[in-house]
């Protein structure tokens, strides 16, 4: 068996995770109290570092113990020499690694972490791949900063190329560095060419806690933070030409690759229009409130406007974004107006002087904000203190924007609620979580973040609150109990095999809405040949299933007729006037005494006895049946109501009969027990001393002479159908006792009182787009009603649905058609007498039920249930666009942040990637295309038992013409019960061995 692998390999990508900062070692001590800090950002640049500490550490400054050196590793993969680990091992030196992903996010962290230090006051640059040009070079800056009282200074440096200094030097001039216009000039210059001197952006000490933070684009992000220093503070920048302050190297790799493409020549064009709209702002005097990457924000007439850049939106984008912040939306964004203004988007929204969030924000506000997002279908995706405010209403709102909003899916949704909680909550700097690329998977980093987890879970069960109310089993029990009746069962010997199937049947079936005082079943003793006999009598067995289901509180009381002579003779003596018969049974060997001395035995005015093999047949269970057949015996002359049988009609048939035409219903009747005992004894004639008559042919008899009356009639909407005992053996008859049950009969059974076998009986098919199935065992009522009640919550209704029942029980069961309520008329239920397995239930589902190919199946546990109320419409929205393979994201509480992205490439090689997840959604024809073999085992050929979300799924992925994942949010919210750990390994061994077998794609594409 090949070696496949149960979790997919980890791959260098793009994740949101923090930045693993860790302190390899520290300075010593008697550099505690430096002021200045030389941050050193570094990544598989070795070659050079040296050159670049040696360069610091020769500082006088550093010589001073008034600045110190800290070097941040960005996860470089290298082997460090020794020079290198001496160095570093400087006591001046702090060593720290993290992942940052980038340039930007790596200087941005030396940044936040400066701020933290208690005496650093200025961080200053410095390249792994450039170094200080003198041993005063730091001094002369800092001091030009110090003095002026400056937030920044800027120096000079020289050039470096191939191991050469260049003579051209790139010297800081005051006179193009600190005026708007000749600034945007420069950066114009240098942009197009004309000029190879560049901002010197590279030479800067900052003066900490300013909150500036280079942007985390790929090229020029040096130049971007200097040119917003320079326009927005420039009166509080120092300028210092010389000395020289560092040597820059043209020979890094970022440089050589960034200039190789069009992304560095790109960026430094958009910065010359940037700072050239920037300067055009700030010479009119106008109230700059913000300058980005999208655009520049200022105060105009009590209005924010914000203006994009020429490439940062385009009219499909801004089209976009007004439908997400549509009016009708309540969303915590501002509303704006949109207009195109000189080829240039703007758009303008109230200034209303709101305030910006401090280190941490309150709860509730996250919670109300991600809420309402959520619920409008947004995501706002740049989360930071910078973009966010708090409202005189004490709203916490959104403010840029941008790009940056987009339509919601439920990895942007994760991504806010973990920004916002690392911002908000536990108080970290705005990039200590952010995206970038680490080894790390997902979900672990995210697990990481101390308390999210639960954190996210508690806002996902807020959302979904339907999901996870507190749900108790439906009340599925009689609320009324009508103390004038008993239900009494008729068994014999023979009924070992139906017993408890039959008298479970029947309970459940009669129990709703009213139920009995008792409920008895008798035993028939009997155990020699029977009337008609269909099955050997056992009678020992019978007798301790029986008592089972008393323990089981299934009935109250078991009645075994006795054999005695003495009984025998005294209950003849009282029904008949007749003590010298002591057989048990009539000439024909039909059963008389055993049933005259059970209703003997009855305290209740009336009895509702019925055979054993009676089906039983609930069209309606508001129907109370048991208050139309008490009031049918209301007339005096009324002895016994027979229980009805199937109709083609859904009146009420008025209960009718003479005297004498019918005799009770021996199979299923209302007896008025009292009127019957007032009529004792009646005439029944003998025959080598047996009697001849059936208690209720001799009944009938005398009812003839006095004038009484059994009748027939009632509601259609309950009735009964019984089985010939010849028929007991043909298979159709457990599909027959479930429709019936259901009320679902075919018209051959109308009017009858036998039951008809054939192949009319036979589950609906199903002929929807879309299909819904469910199938499960012993799945409690409550999580069934939730996932129905999500089906019966769906906007779009035209949906059928299968509901297949695994062998729970009737016991557990019957009360399925009440549970889907009016999704009963768009359903096939189908129960099992006996377990039938994961693939069969498949199989009949979808190859016999189920008869367009190219319906839709979703499958749906019965204990899952669906999270949004348009599912529907997005499945009919897929299908129109041809999707034959679905899949939407599933929410599982118990691992609240994992996410189920599935990947279709090669899907067999990452352990499934996925493809097995909820909601799985596909067409009747795709599943078709997968041989029957291929659900069974390699070596036993038989049916995988379990994992079939991998064994149907995997090989469907690959043979789907138009697979697709739709996730706008949560689609499907999936508990998973814990199994033991002997069953996870048995499915991780199933799981390779689907894994091992052959694509089916390359399969058929050889044929």
């Amino acid at each position: 068996m090949t070696n496949f692998k149960l979790r997919a390999p980890s791959k260098y990508n793009q994740i949101l995770c923090d930045r693993n900062l860790k302190l390899i070692h520290s300075s010593t001590v008697e550099f505690e109290t430096a002021e200045v800090l030389i941050a050193i950002a570094h990544k598989n640049q070795v070659q050079y570092l040296n050159r670049a500490l040696k360069s610091a550490l020769n500082q006088t400054l550093v010589k001073m113990n008034i600045a110190r050196i800290v070097v941040l590793d960005d996860n470089s993969d290298i082997i460090w020499p020794s020079e290198t680990d001496i160095l570093l091992h400087h006591p001046s030196v702090t060593f720290l690694s993290a992942e940052c992903g980038s340039p930007a996010r790596t200087r941005n962290l030396l940044l936040d972490w400066a701020d933290t230090q208690n005496n650093v006051q200025w961080v200053a640059r410095l390249d792994a791949d450039d170094e200080l040009f003198s041993t005063d070079s730091l001094e002369a800056l800092w001091k030009s900063a110090k003095k002026t009282n400056s937030k920044a200074a800027i120096g000079s440096n020289k050039l470096r190329k191939n191991g050469k200094i260049l003579s051209e030097d790139n010297i800081a001039d005051p006179n193009e560095l600190k005026h708007h216009l000749e600034l945007a000039k420069l950066i114009e210059k240098f942009a197009s060419g004309r000029q190879k001197r560049e901002l010197p952006s590279c030479n800067l000490i900052l003066r900490t806690n300013l909150g500036i933070r280079y942007p985390n684009i790929r090229s020029a992000e040096d130049h971007w933070l200097v040119s917003k220093l320079l326009m927005l503070h420039s009166s509080d920048i120092a300028i210092c030409p010389y000395p020289i302050y560092a040597i820059y190297s043209l020979d890094g790799d970022d440089t050589k690759k960034n200039k190789s493409n069009e992304t560095w020549l790109d960026q430094r064009n958009r910065l010359a229009y940037m700072t050239r709209t920037w300067g055009t702002l700030l010479t009119t005097k106008r109230h700059i409130l913000g300058i980005g990457m999208e655009g520049t924000v200022w105060l105009q007439h009590n209005q924010v406007v914000k203006e994009f850049y020429p490439w940062a939106i385009s009219d499909a984008e801004v089209q976009e974004i007004k439908v997400l912040l549509s009016p009708d939306k309540d969303i915590p964004i501002p509303k704006v107006t949109w207009q195109k203004y000189g080829g240039l988007w703007q758009y303008q929204t109230a200034y209303n002087g709101n305030t910006m969030p401090g280190e941490k924000i309150a709860k509730e506000l996250i919670v109300q904000y991600l809420t309402k997002l959520y619920q409008a279908g947004v995501s706002t995706l740049n989360i930071k203190r910078d973009n966010l405010i708090i409202t005189n209403n004490g709203e916490l709102q959104y403010i840029d924007i941008g790009k940056d909003i987009k339509p919601l899916t439920t990895s942007y949704f994760r991504d806010m609620c973990a920004r916002l909680y690392s911002i908000g909550i536990l108080g970290n700097k705005d990039e200590e979580l952010v995206r970038r690329k680490s080894w790390r998977r997902q979900d672990d980093s995210l697990k990481a973040l101390s308390g999210f987890e639960q954190f996210y879970r508690e806002i996902l069960t807020l959302l979904h609150h339907q999901c996870v109310k507190s749900f108790t089993n439906p009340e599925l029990t009689a609320t009324l109990k009508n103390n004038s009746i008993t239900l009494l069962i008729k068994a014999c010997g023979q009924d070992v095999e139906i017993l408890t199937e039959q008298v479970t049947h029947i309970v459940t079936q009669l129990s709703y809405p009213v139920t009995f005082n008792k409920k008895v079943l008798l035993i028939d003793p009997h155990q020699g040949t029977f009337l008609r006999q269909y099955a050997d009598a056992n009678l020992t067995s019978v007798i301790q299933l029986a008592k089972k289901l008393k323990d089981d509180g299934l009935i109250d009381t078991v009645l075994v007729a006795p054999s005695d002579s003495k009984t025998i003779s005294t209950t003849y003596k009282k029904w008949f006037a007749q003590s010298n018969c002591i057989e048990t049974h009539t000439t024909n060997n039909a059963p008389l005494f055993p049933q005259i001395w059970g209703f003997d035995q009855i305290t209740t005015p009336y009895v509702l006895q019925c055979d054993l093999d009676v089906l039983i047949g609930r069209r309606s269970w508001k129907h109370d049946y048991i208050a139309d057949m008490l009031y049918a015996c209301e007339s005096e002359d009324v002895l016994a109501v027979g229980f009805n049988i199937p109709k083609s009609q859904p009146s009420f048939t008025p209960y009718h009969g003479e005297p004498g035409e019918f005799a009770p219903e021996v199979r299923f009747g209302l007896l008025d027990l009292n009127r019957i005992q007032n009529q004792l004894p009646i005439n029944n004639s003998q025959s080598a001393n047996r009697f001849t008559l059936t208690w209720h042919r001799a009944l009938q008899a005398a009812m003839t002479i006095k004038g009484l009356r059994a009748v027939r009639g009632g509601d259609a909407r309950t009735y009964y159908v019984h089985p010939r005992n010849e028929h007991k053996h043909l298979s159709e008859l457990t599909i027959a006792r479930d429709l019936i049950s259901q009320g679902k009969e075919p018209t051959e059974q109308h009017e009858q009182f036998d039951w008809i076998p054939g192949k009319h009986w036979k589950y609906e098919h199903r002929h929807e787009a879309i299909v819904f199935l469910l199938k499960g065992r012993y799945t409690e009522h409550s999580l069934l009603q939730r996932s129905l009640d999500s089906l019966q919550s769906q906007t779009n209704q035209n949906f059928g649905i299968i509901l297949i029942d695994d062998a729970s029980g009737t016991n557990h069961n019957w009360c399925y058609p009440m549970l889907l309520d009016k999704l009963e008329s768009k359903t096939t239920l189908v129960r099992h007498c006996h377990n039938a397995g994961r693939m069969p239930n498949f199989l009949l589902a979808i190859k016999e039920i189920c008869q367009d190919p190219q319906t839709l199946i979703a499958v749906l546990d019965q204990d899952d249930c669906l999270m949004q109320t348009n599912i529907v419409d997005q499945l009919f929205d897929a299908k129109q666009n041809g999707a034959d393979f679905i899949q939407m994201p599933m929410f599982r509480p118990n691992k609240p942040i994992n996410l189920y992205h599935p990947d279709y490439t090669n899907s067999r090689k990452a352990a499934g990637a996925n493809v097995w997840s909820h909601l799985r959604v596909f067409t009747k024809a795709l599943f078709e295309q997968v041989p029957e073999d291929y659900f069974k085992r390699i070596d036993t050929s038989t049916w995988f038992d379990t994992v079939t979300d991998y064994l149907t799924m995997l090989p469907m992925s690959e043979l789907a013409k138009n697979p697709v994942y739709l996730d706008s949010g949560y689609a499907y919210w999936h508990l998973r019960k814990y199994y033991g750990q002997d069953e996870r390994d048995r499915e991780d061994k199933l799981i390779k061995e689907l894994l091992s077998k052959p694509s089916l794609s390359k399969i058929i594409n050889n044929i």
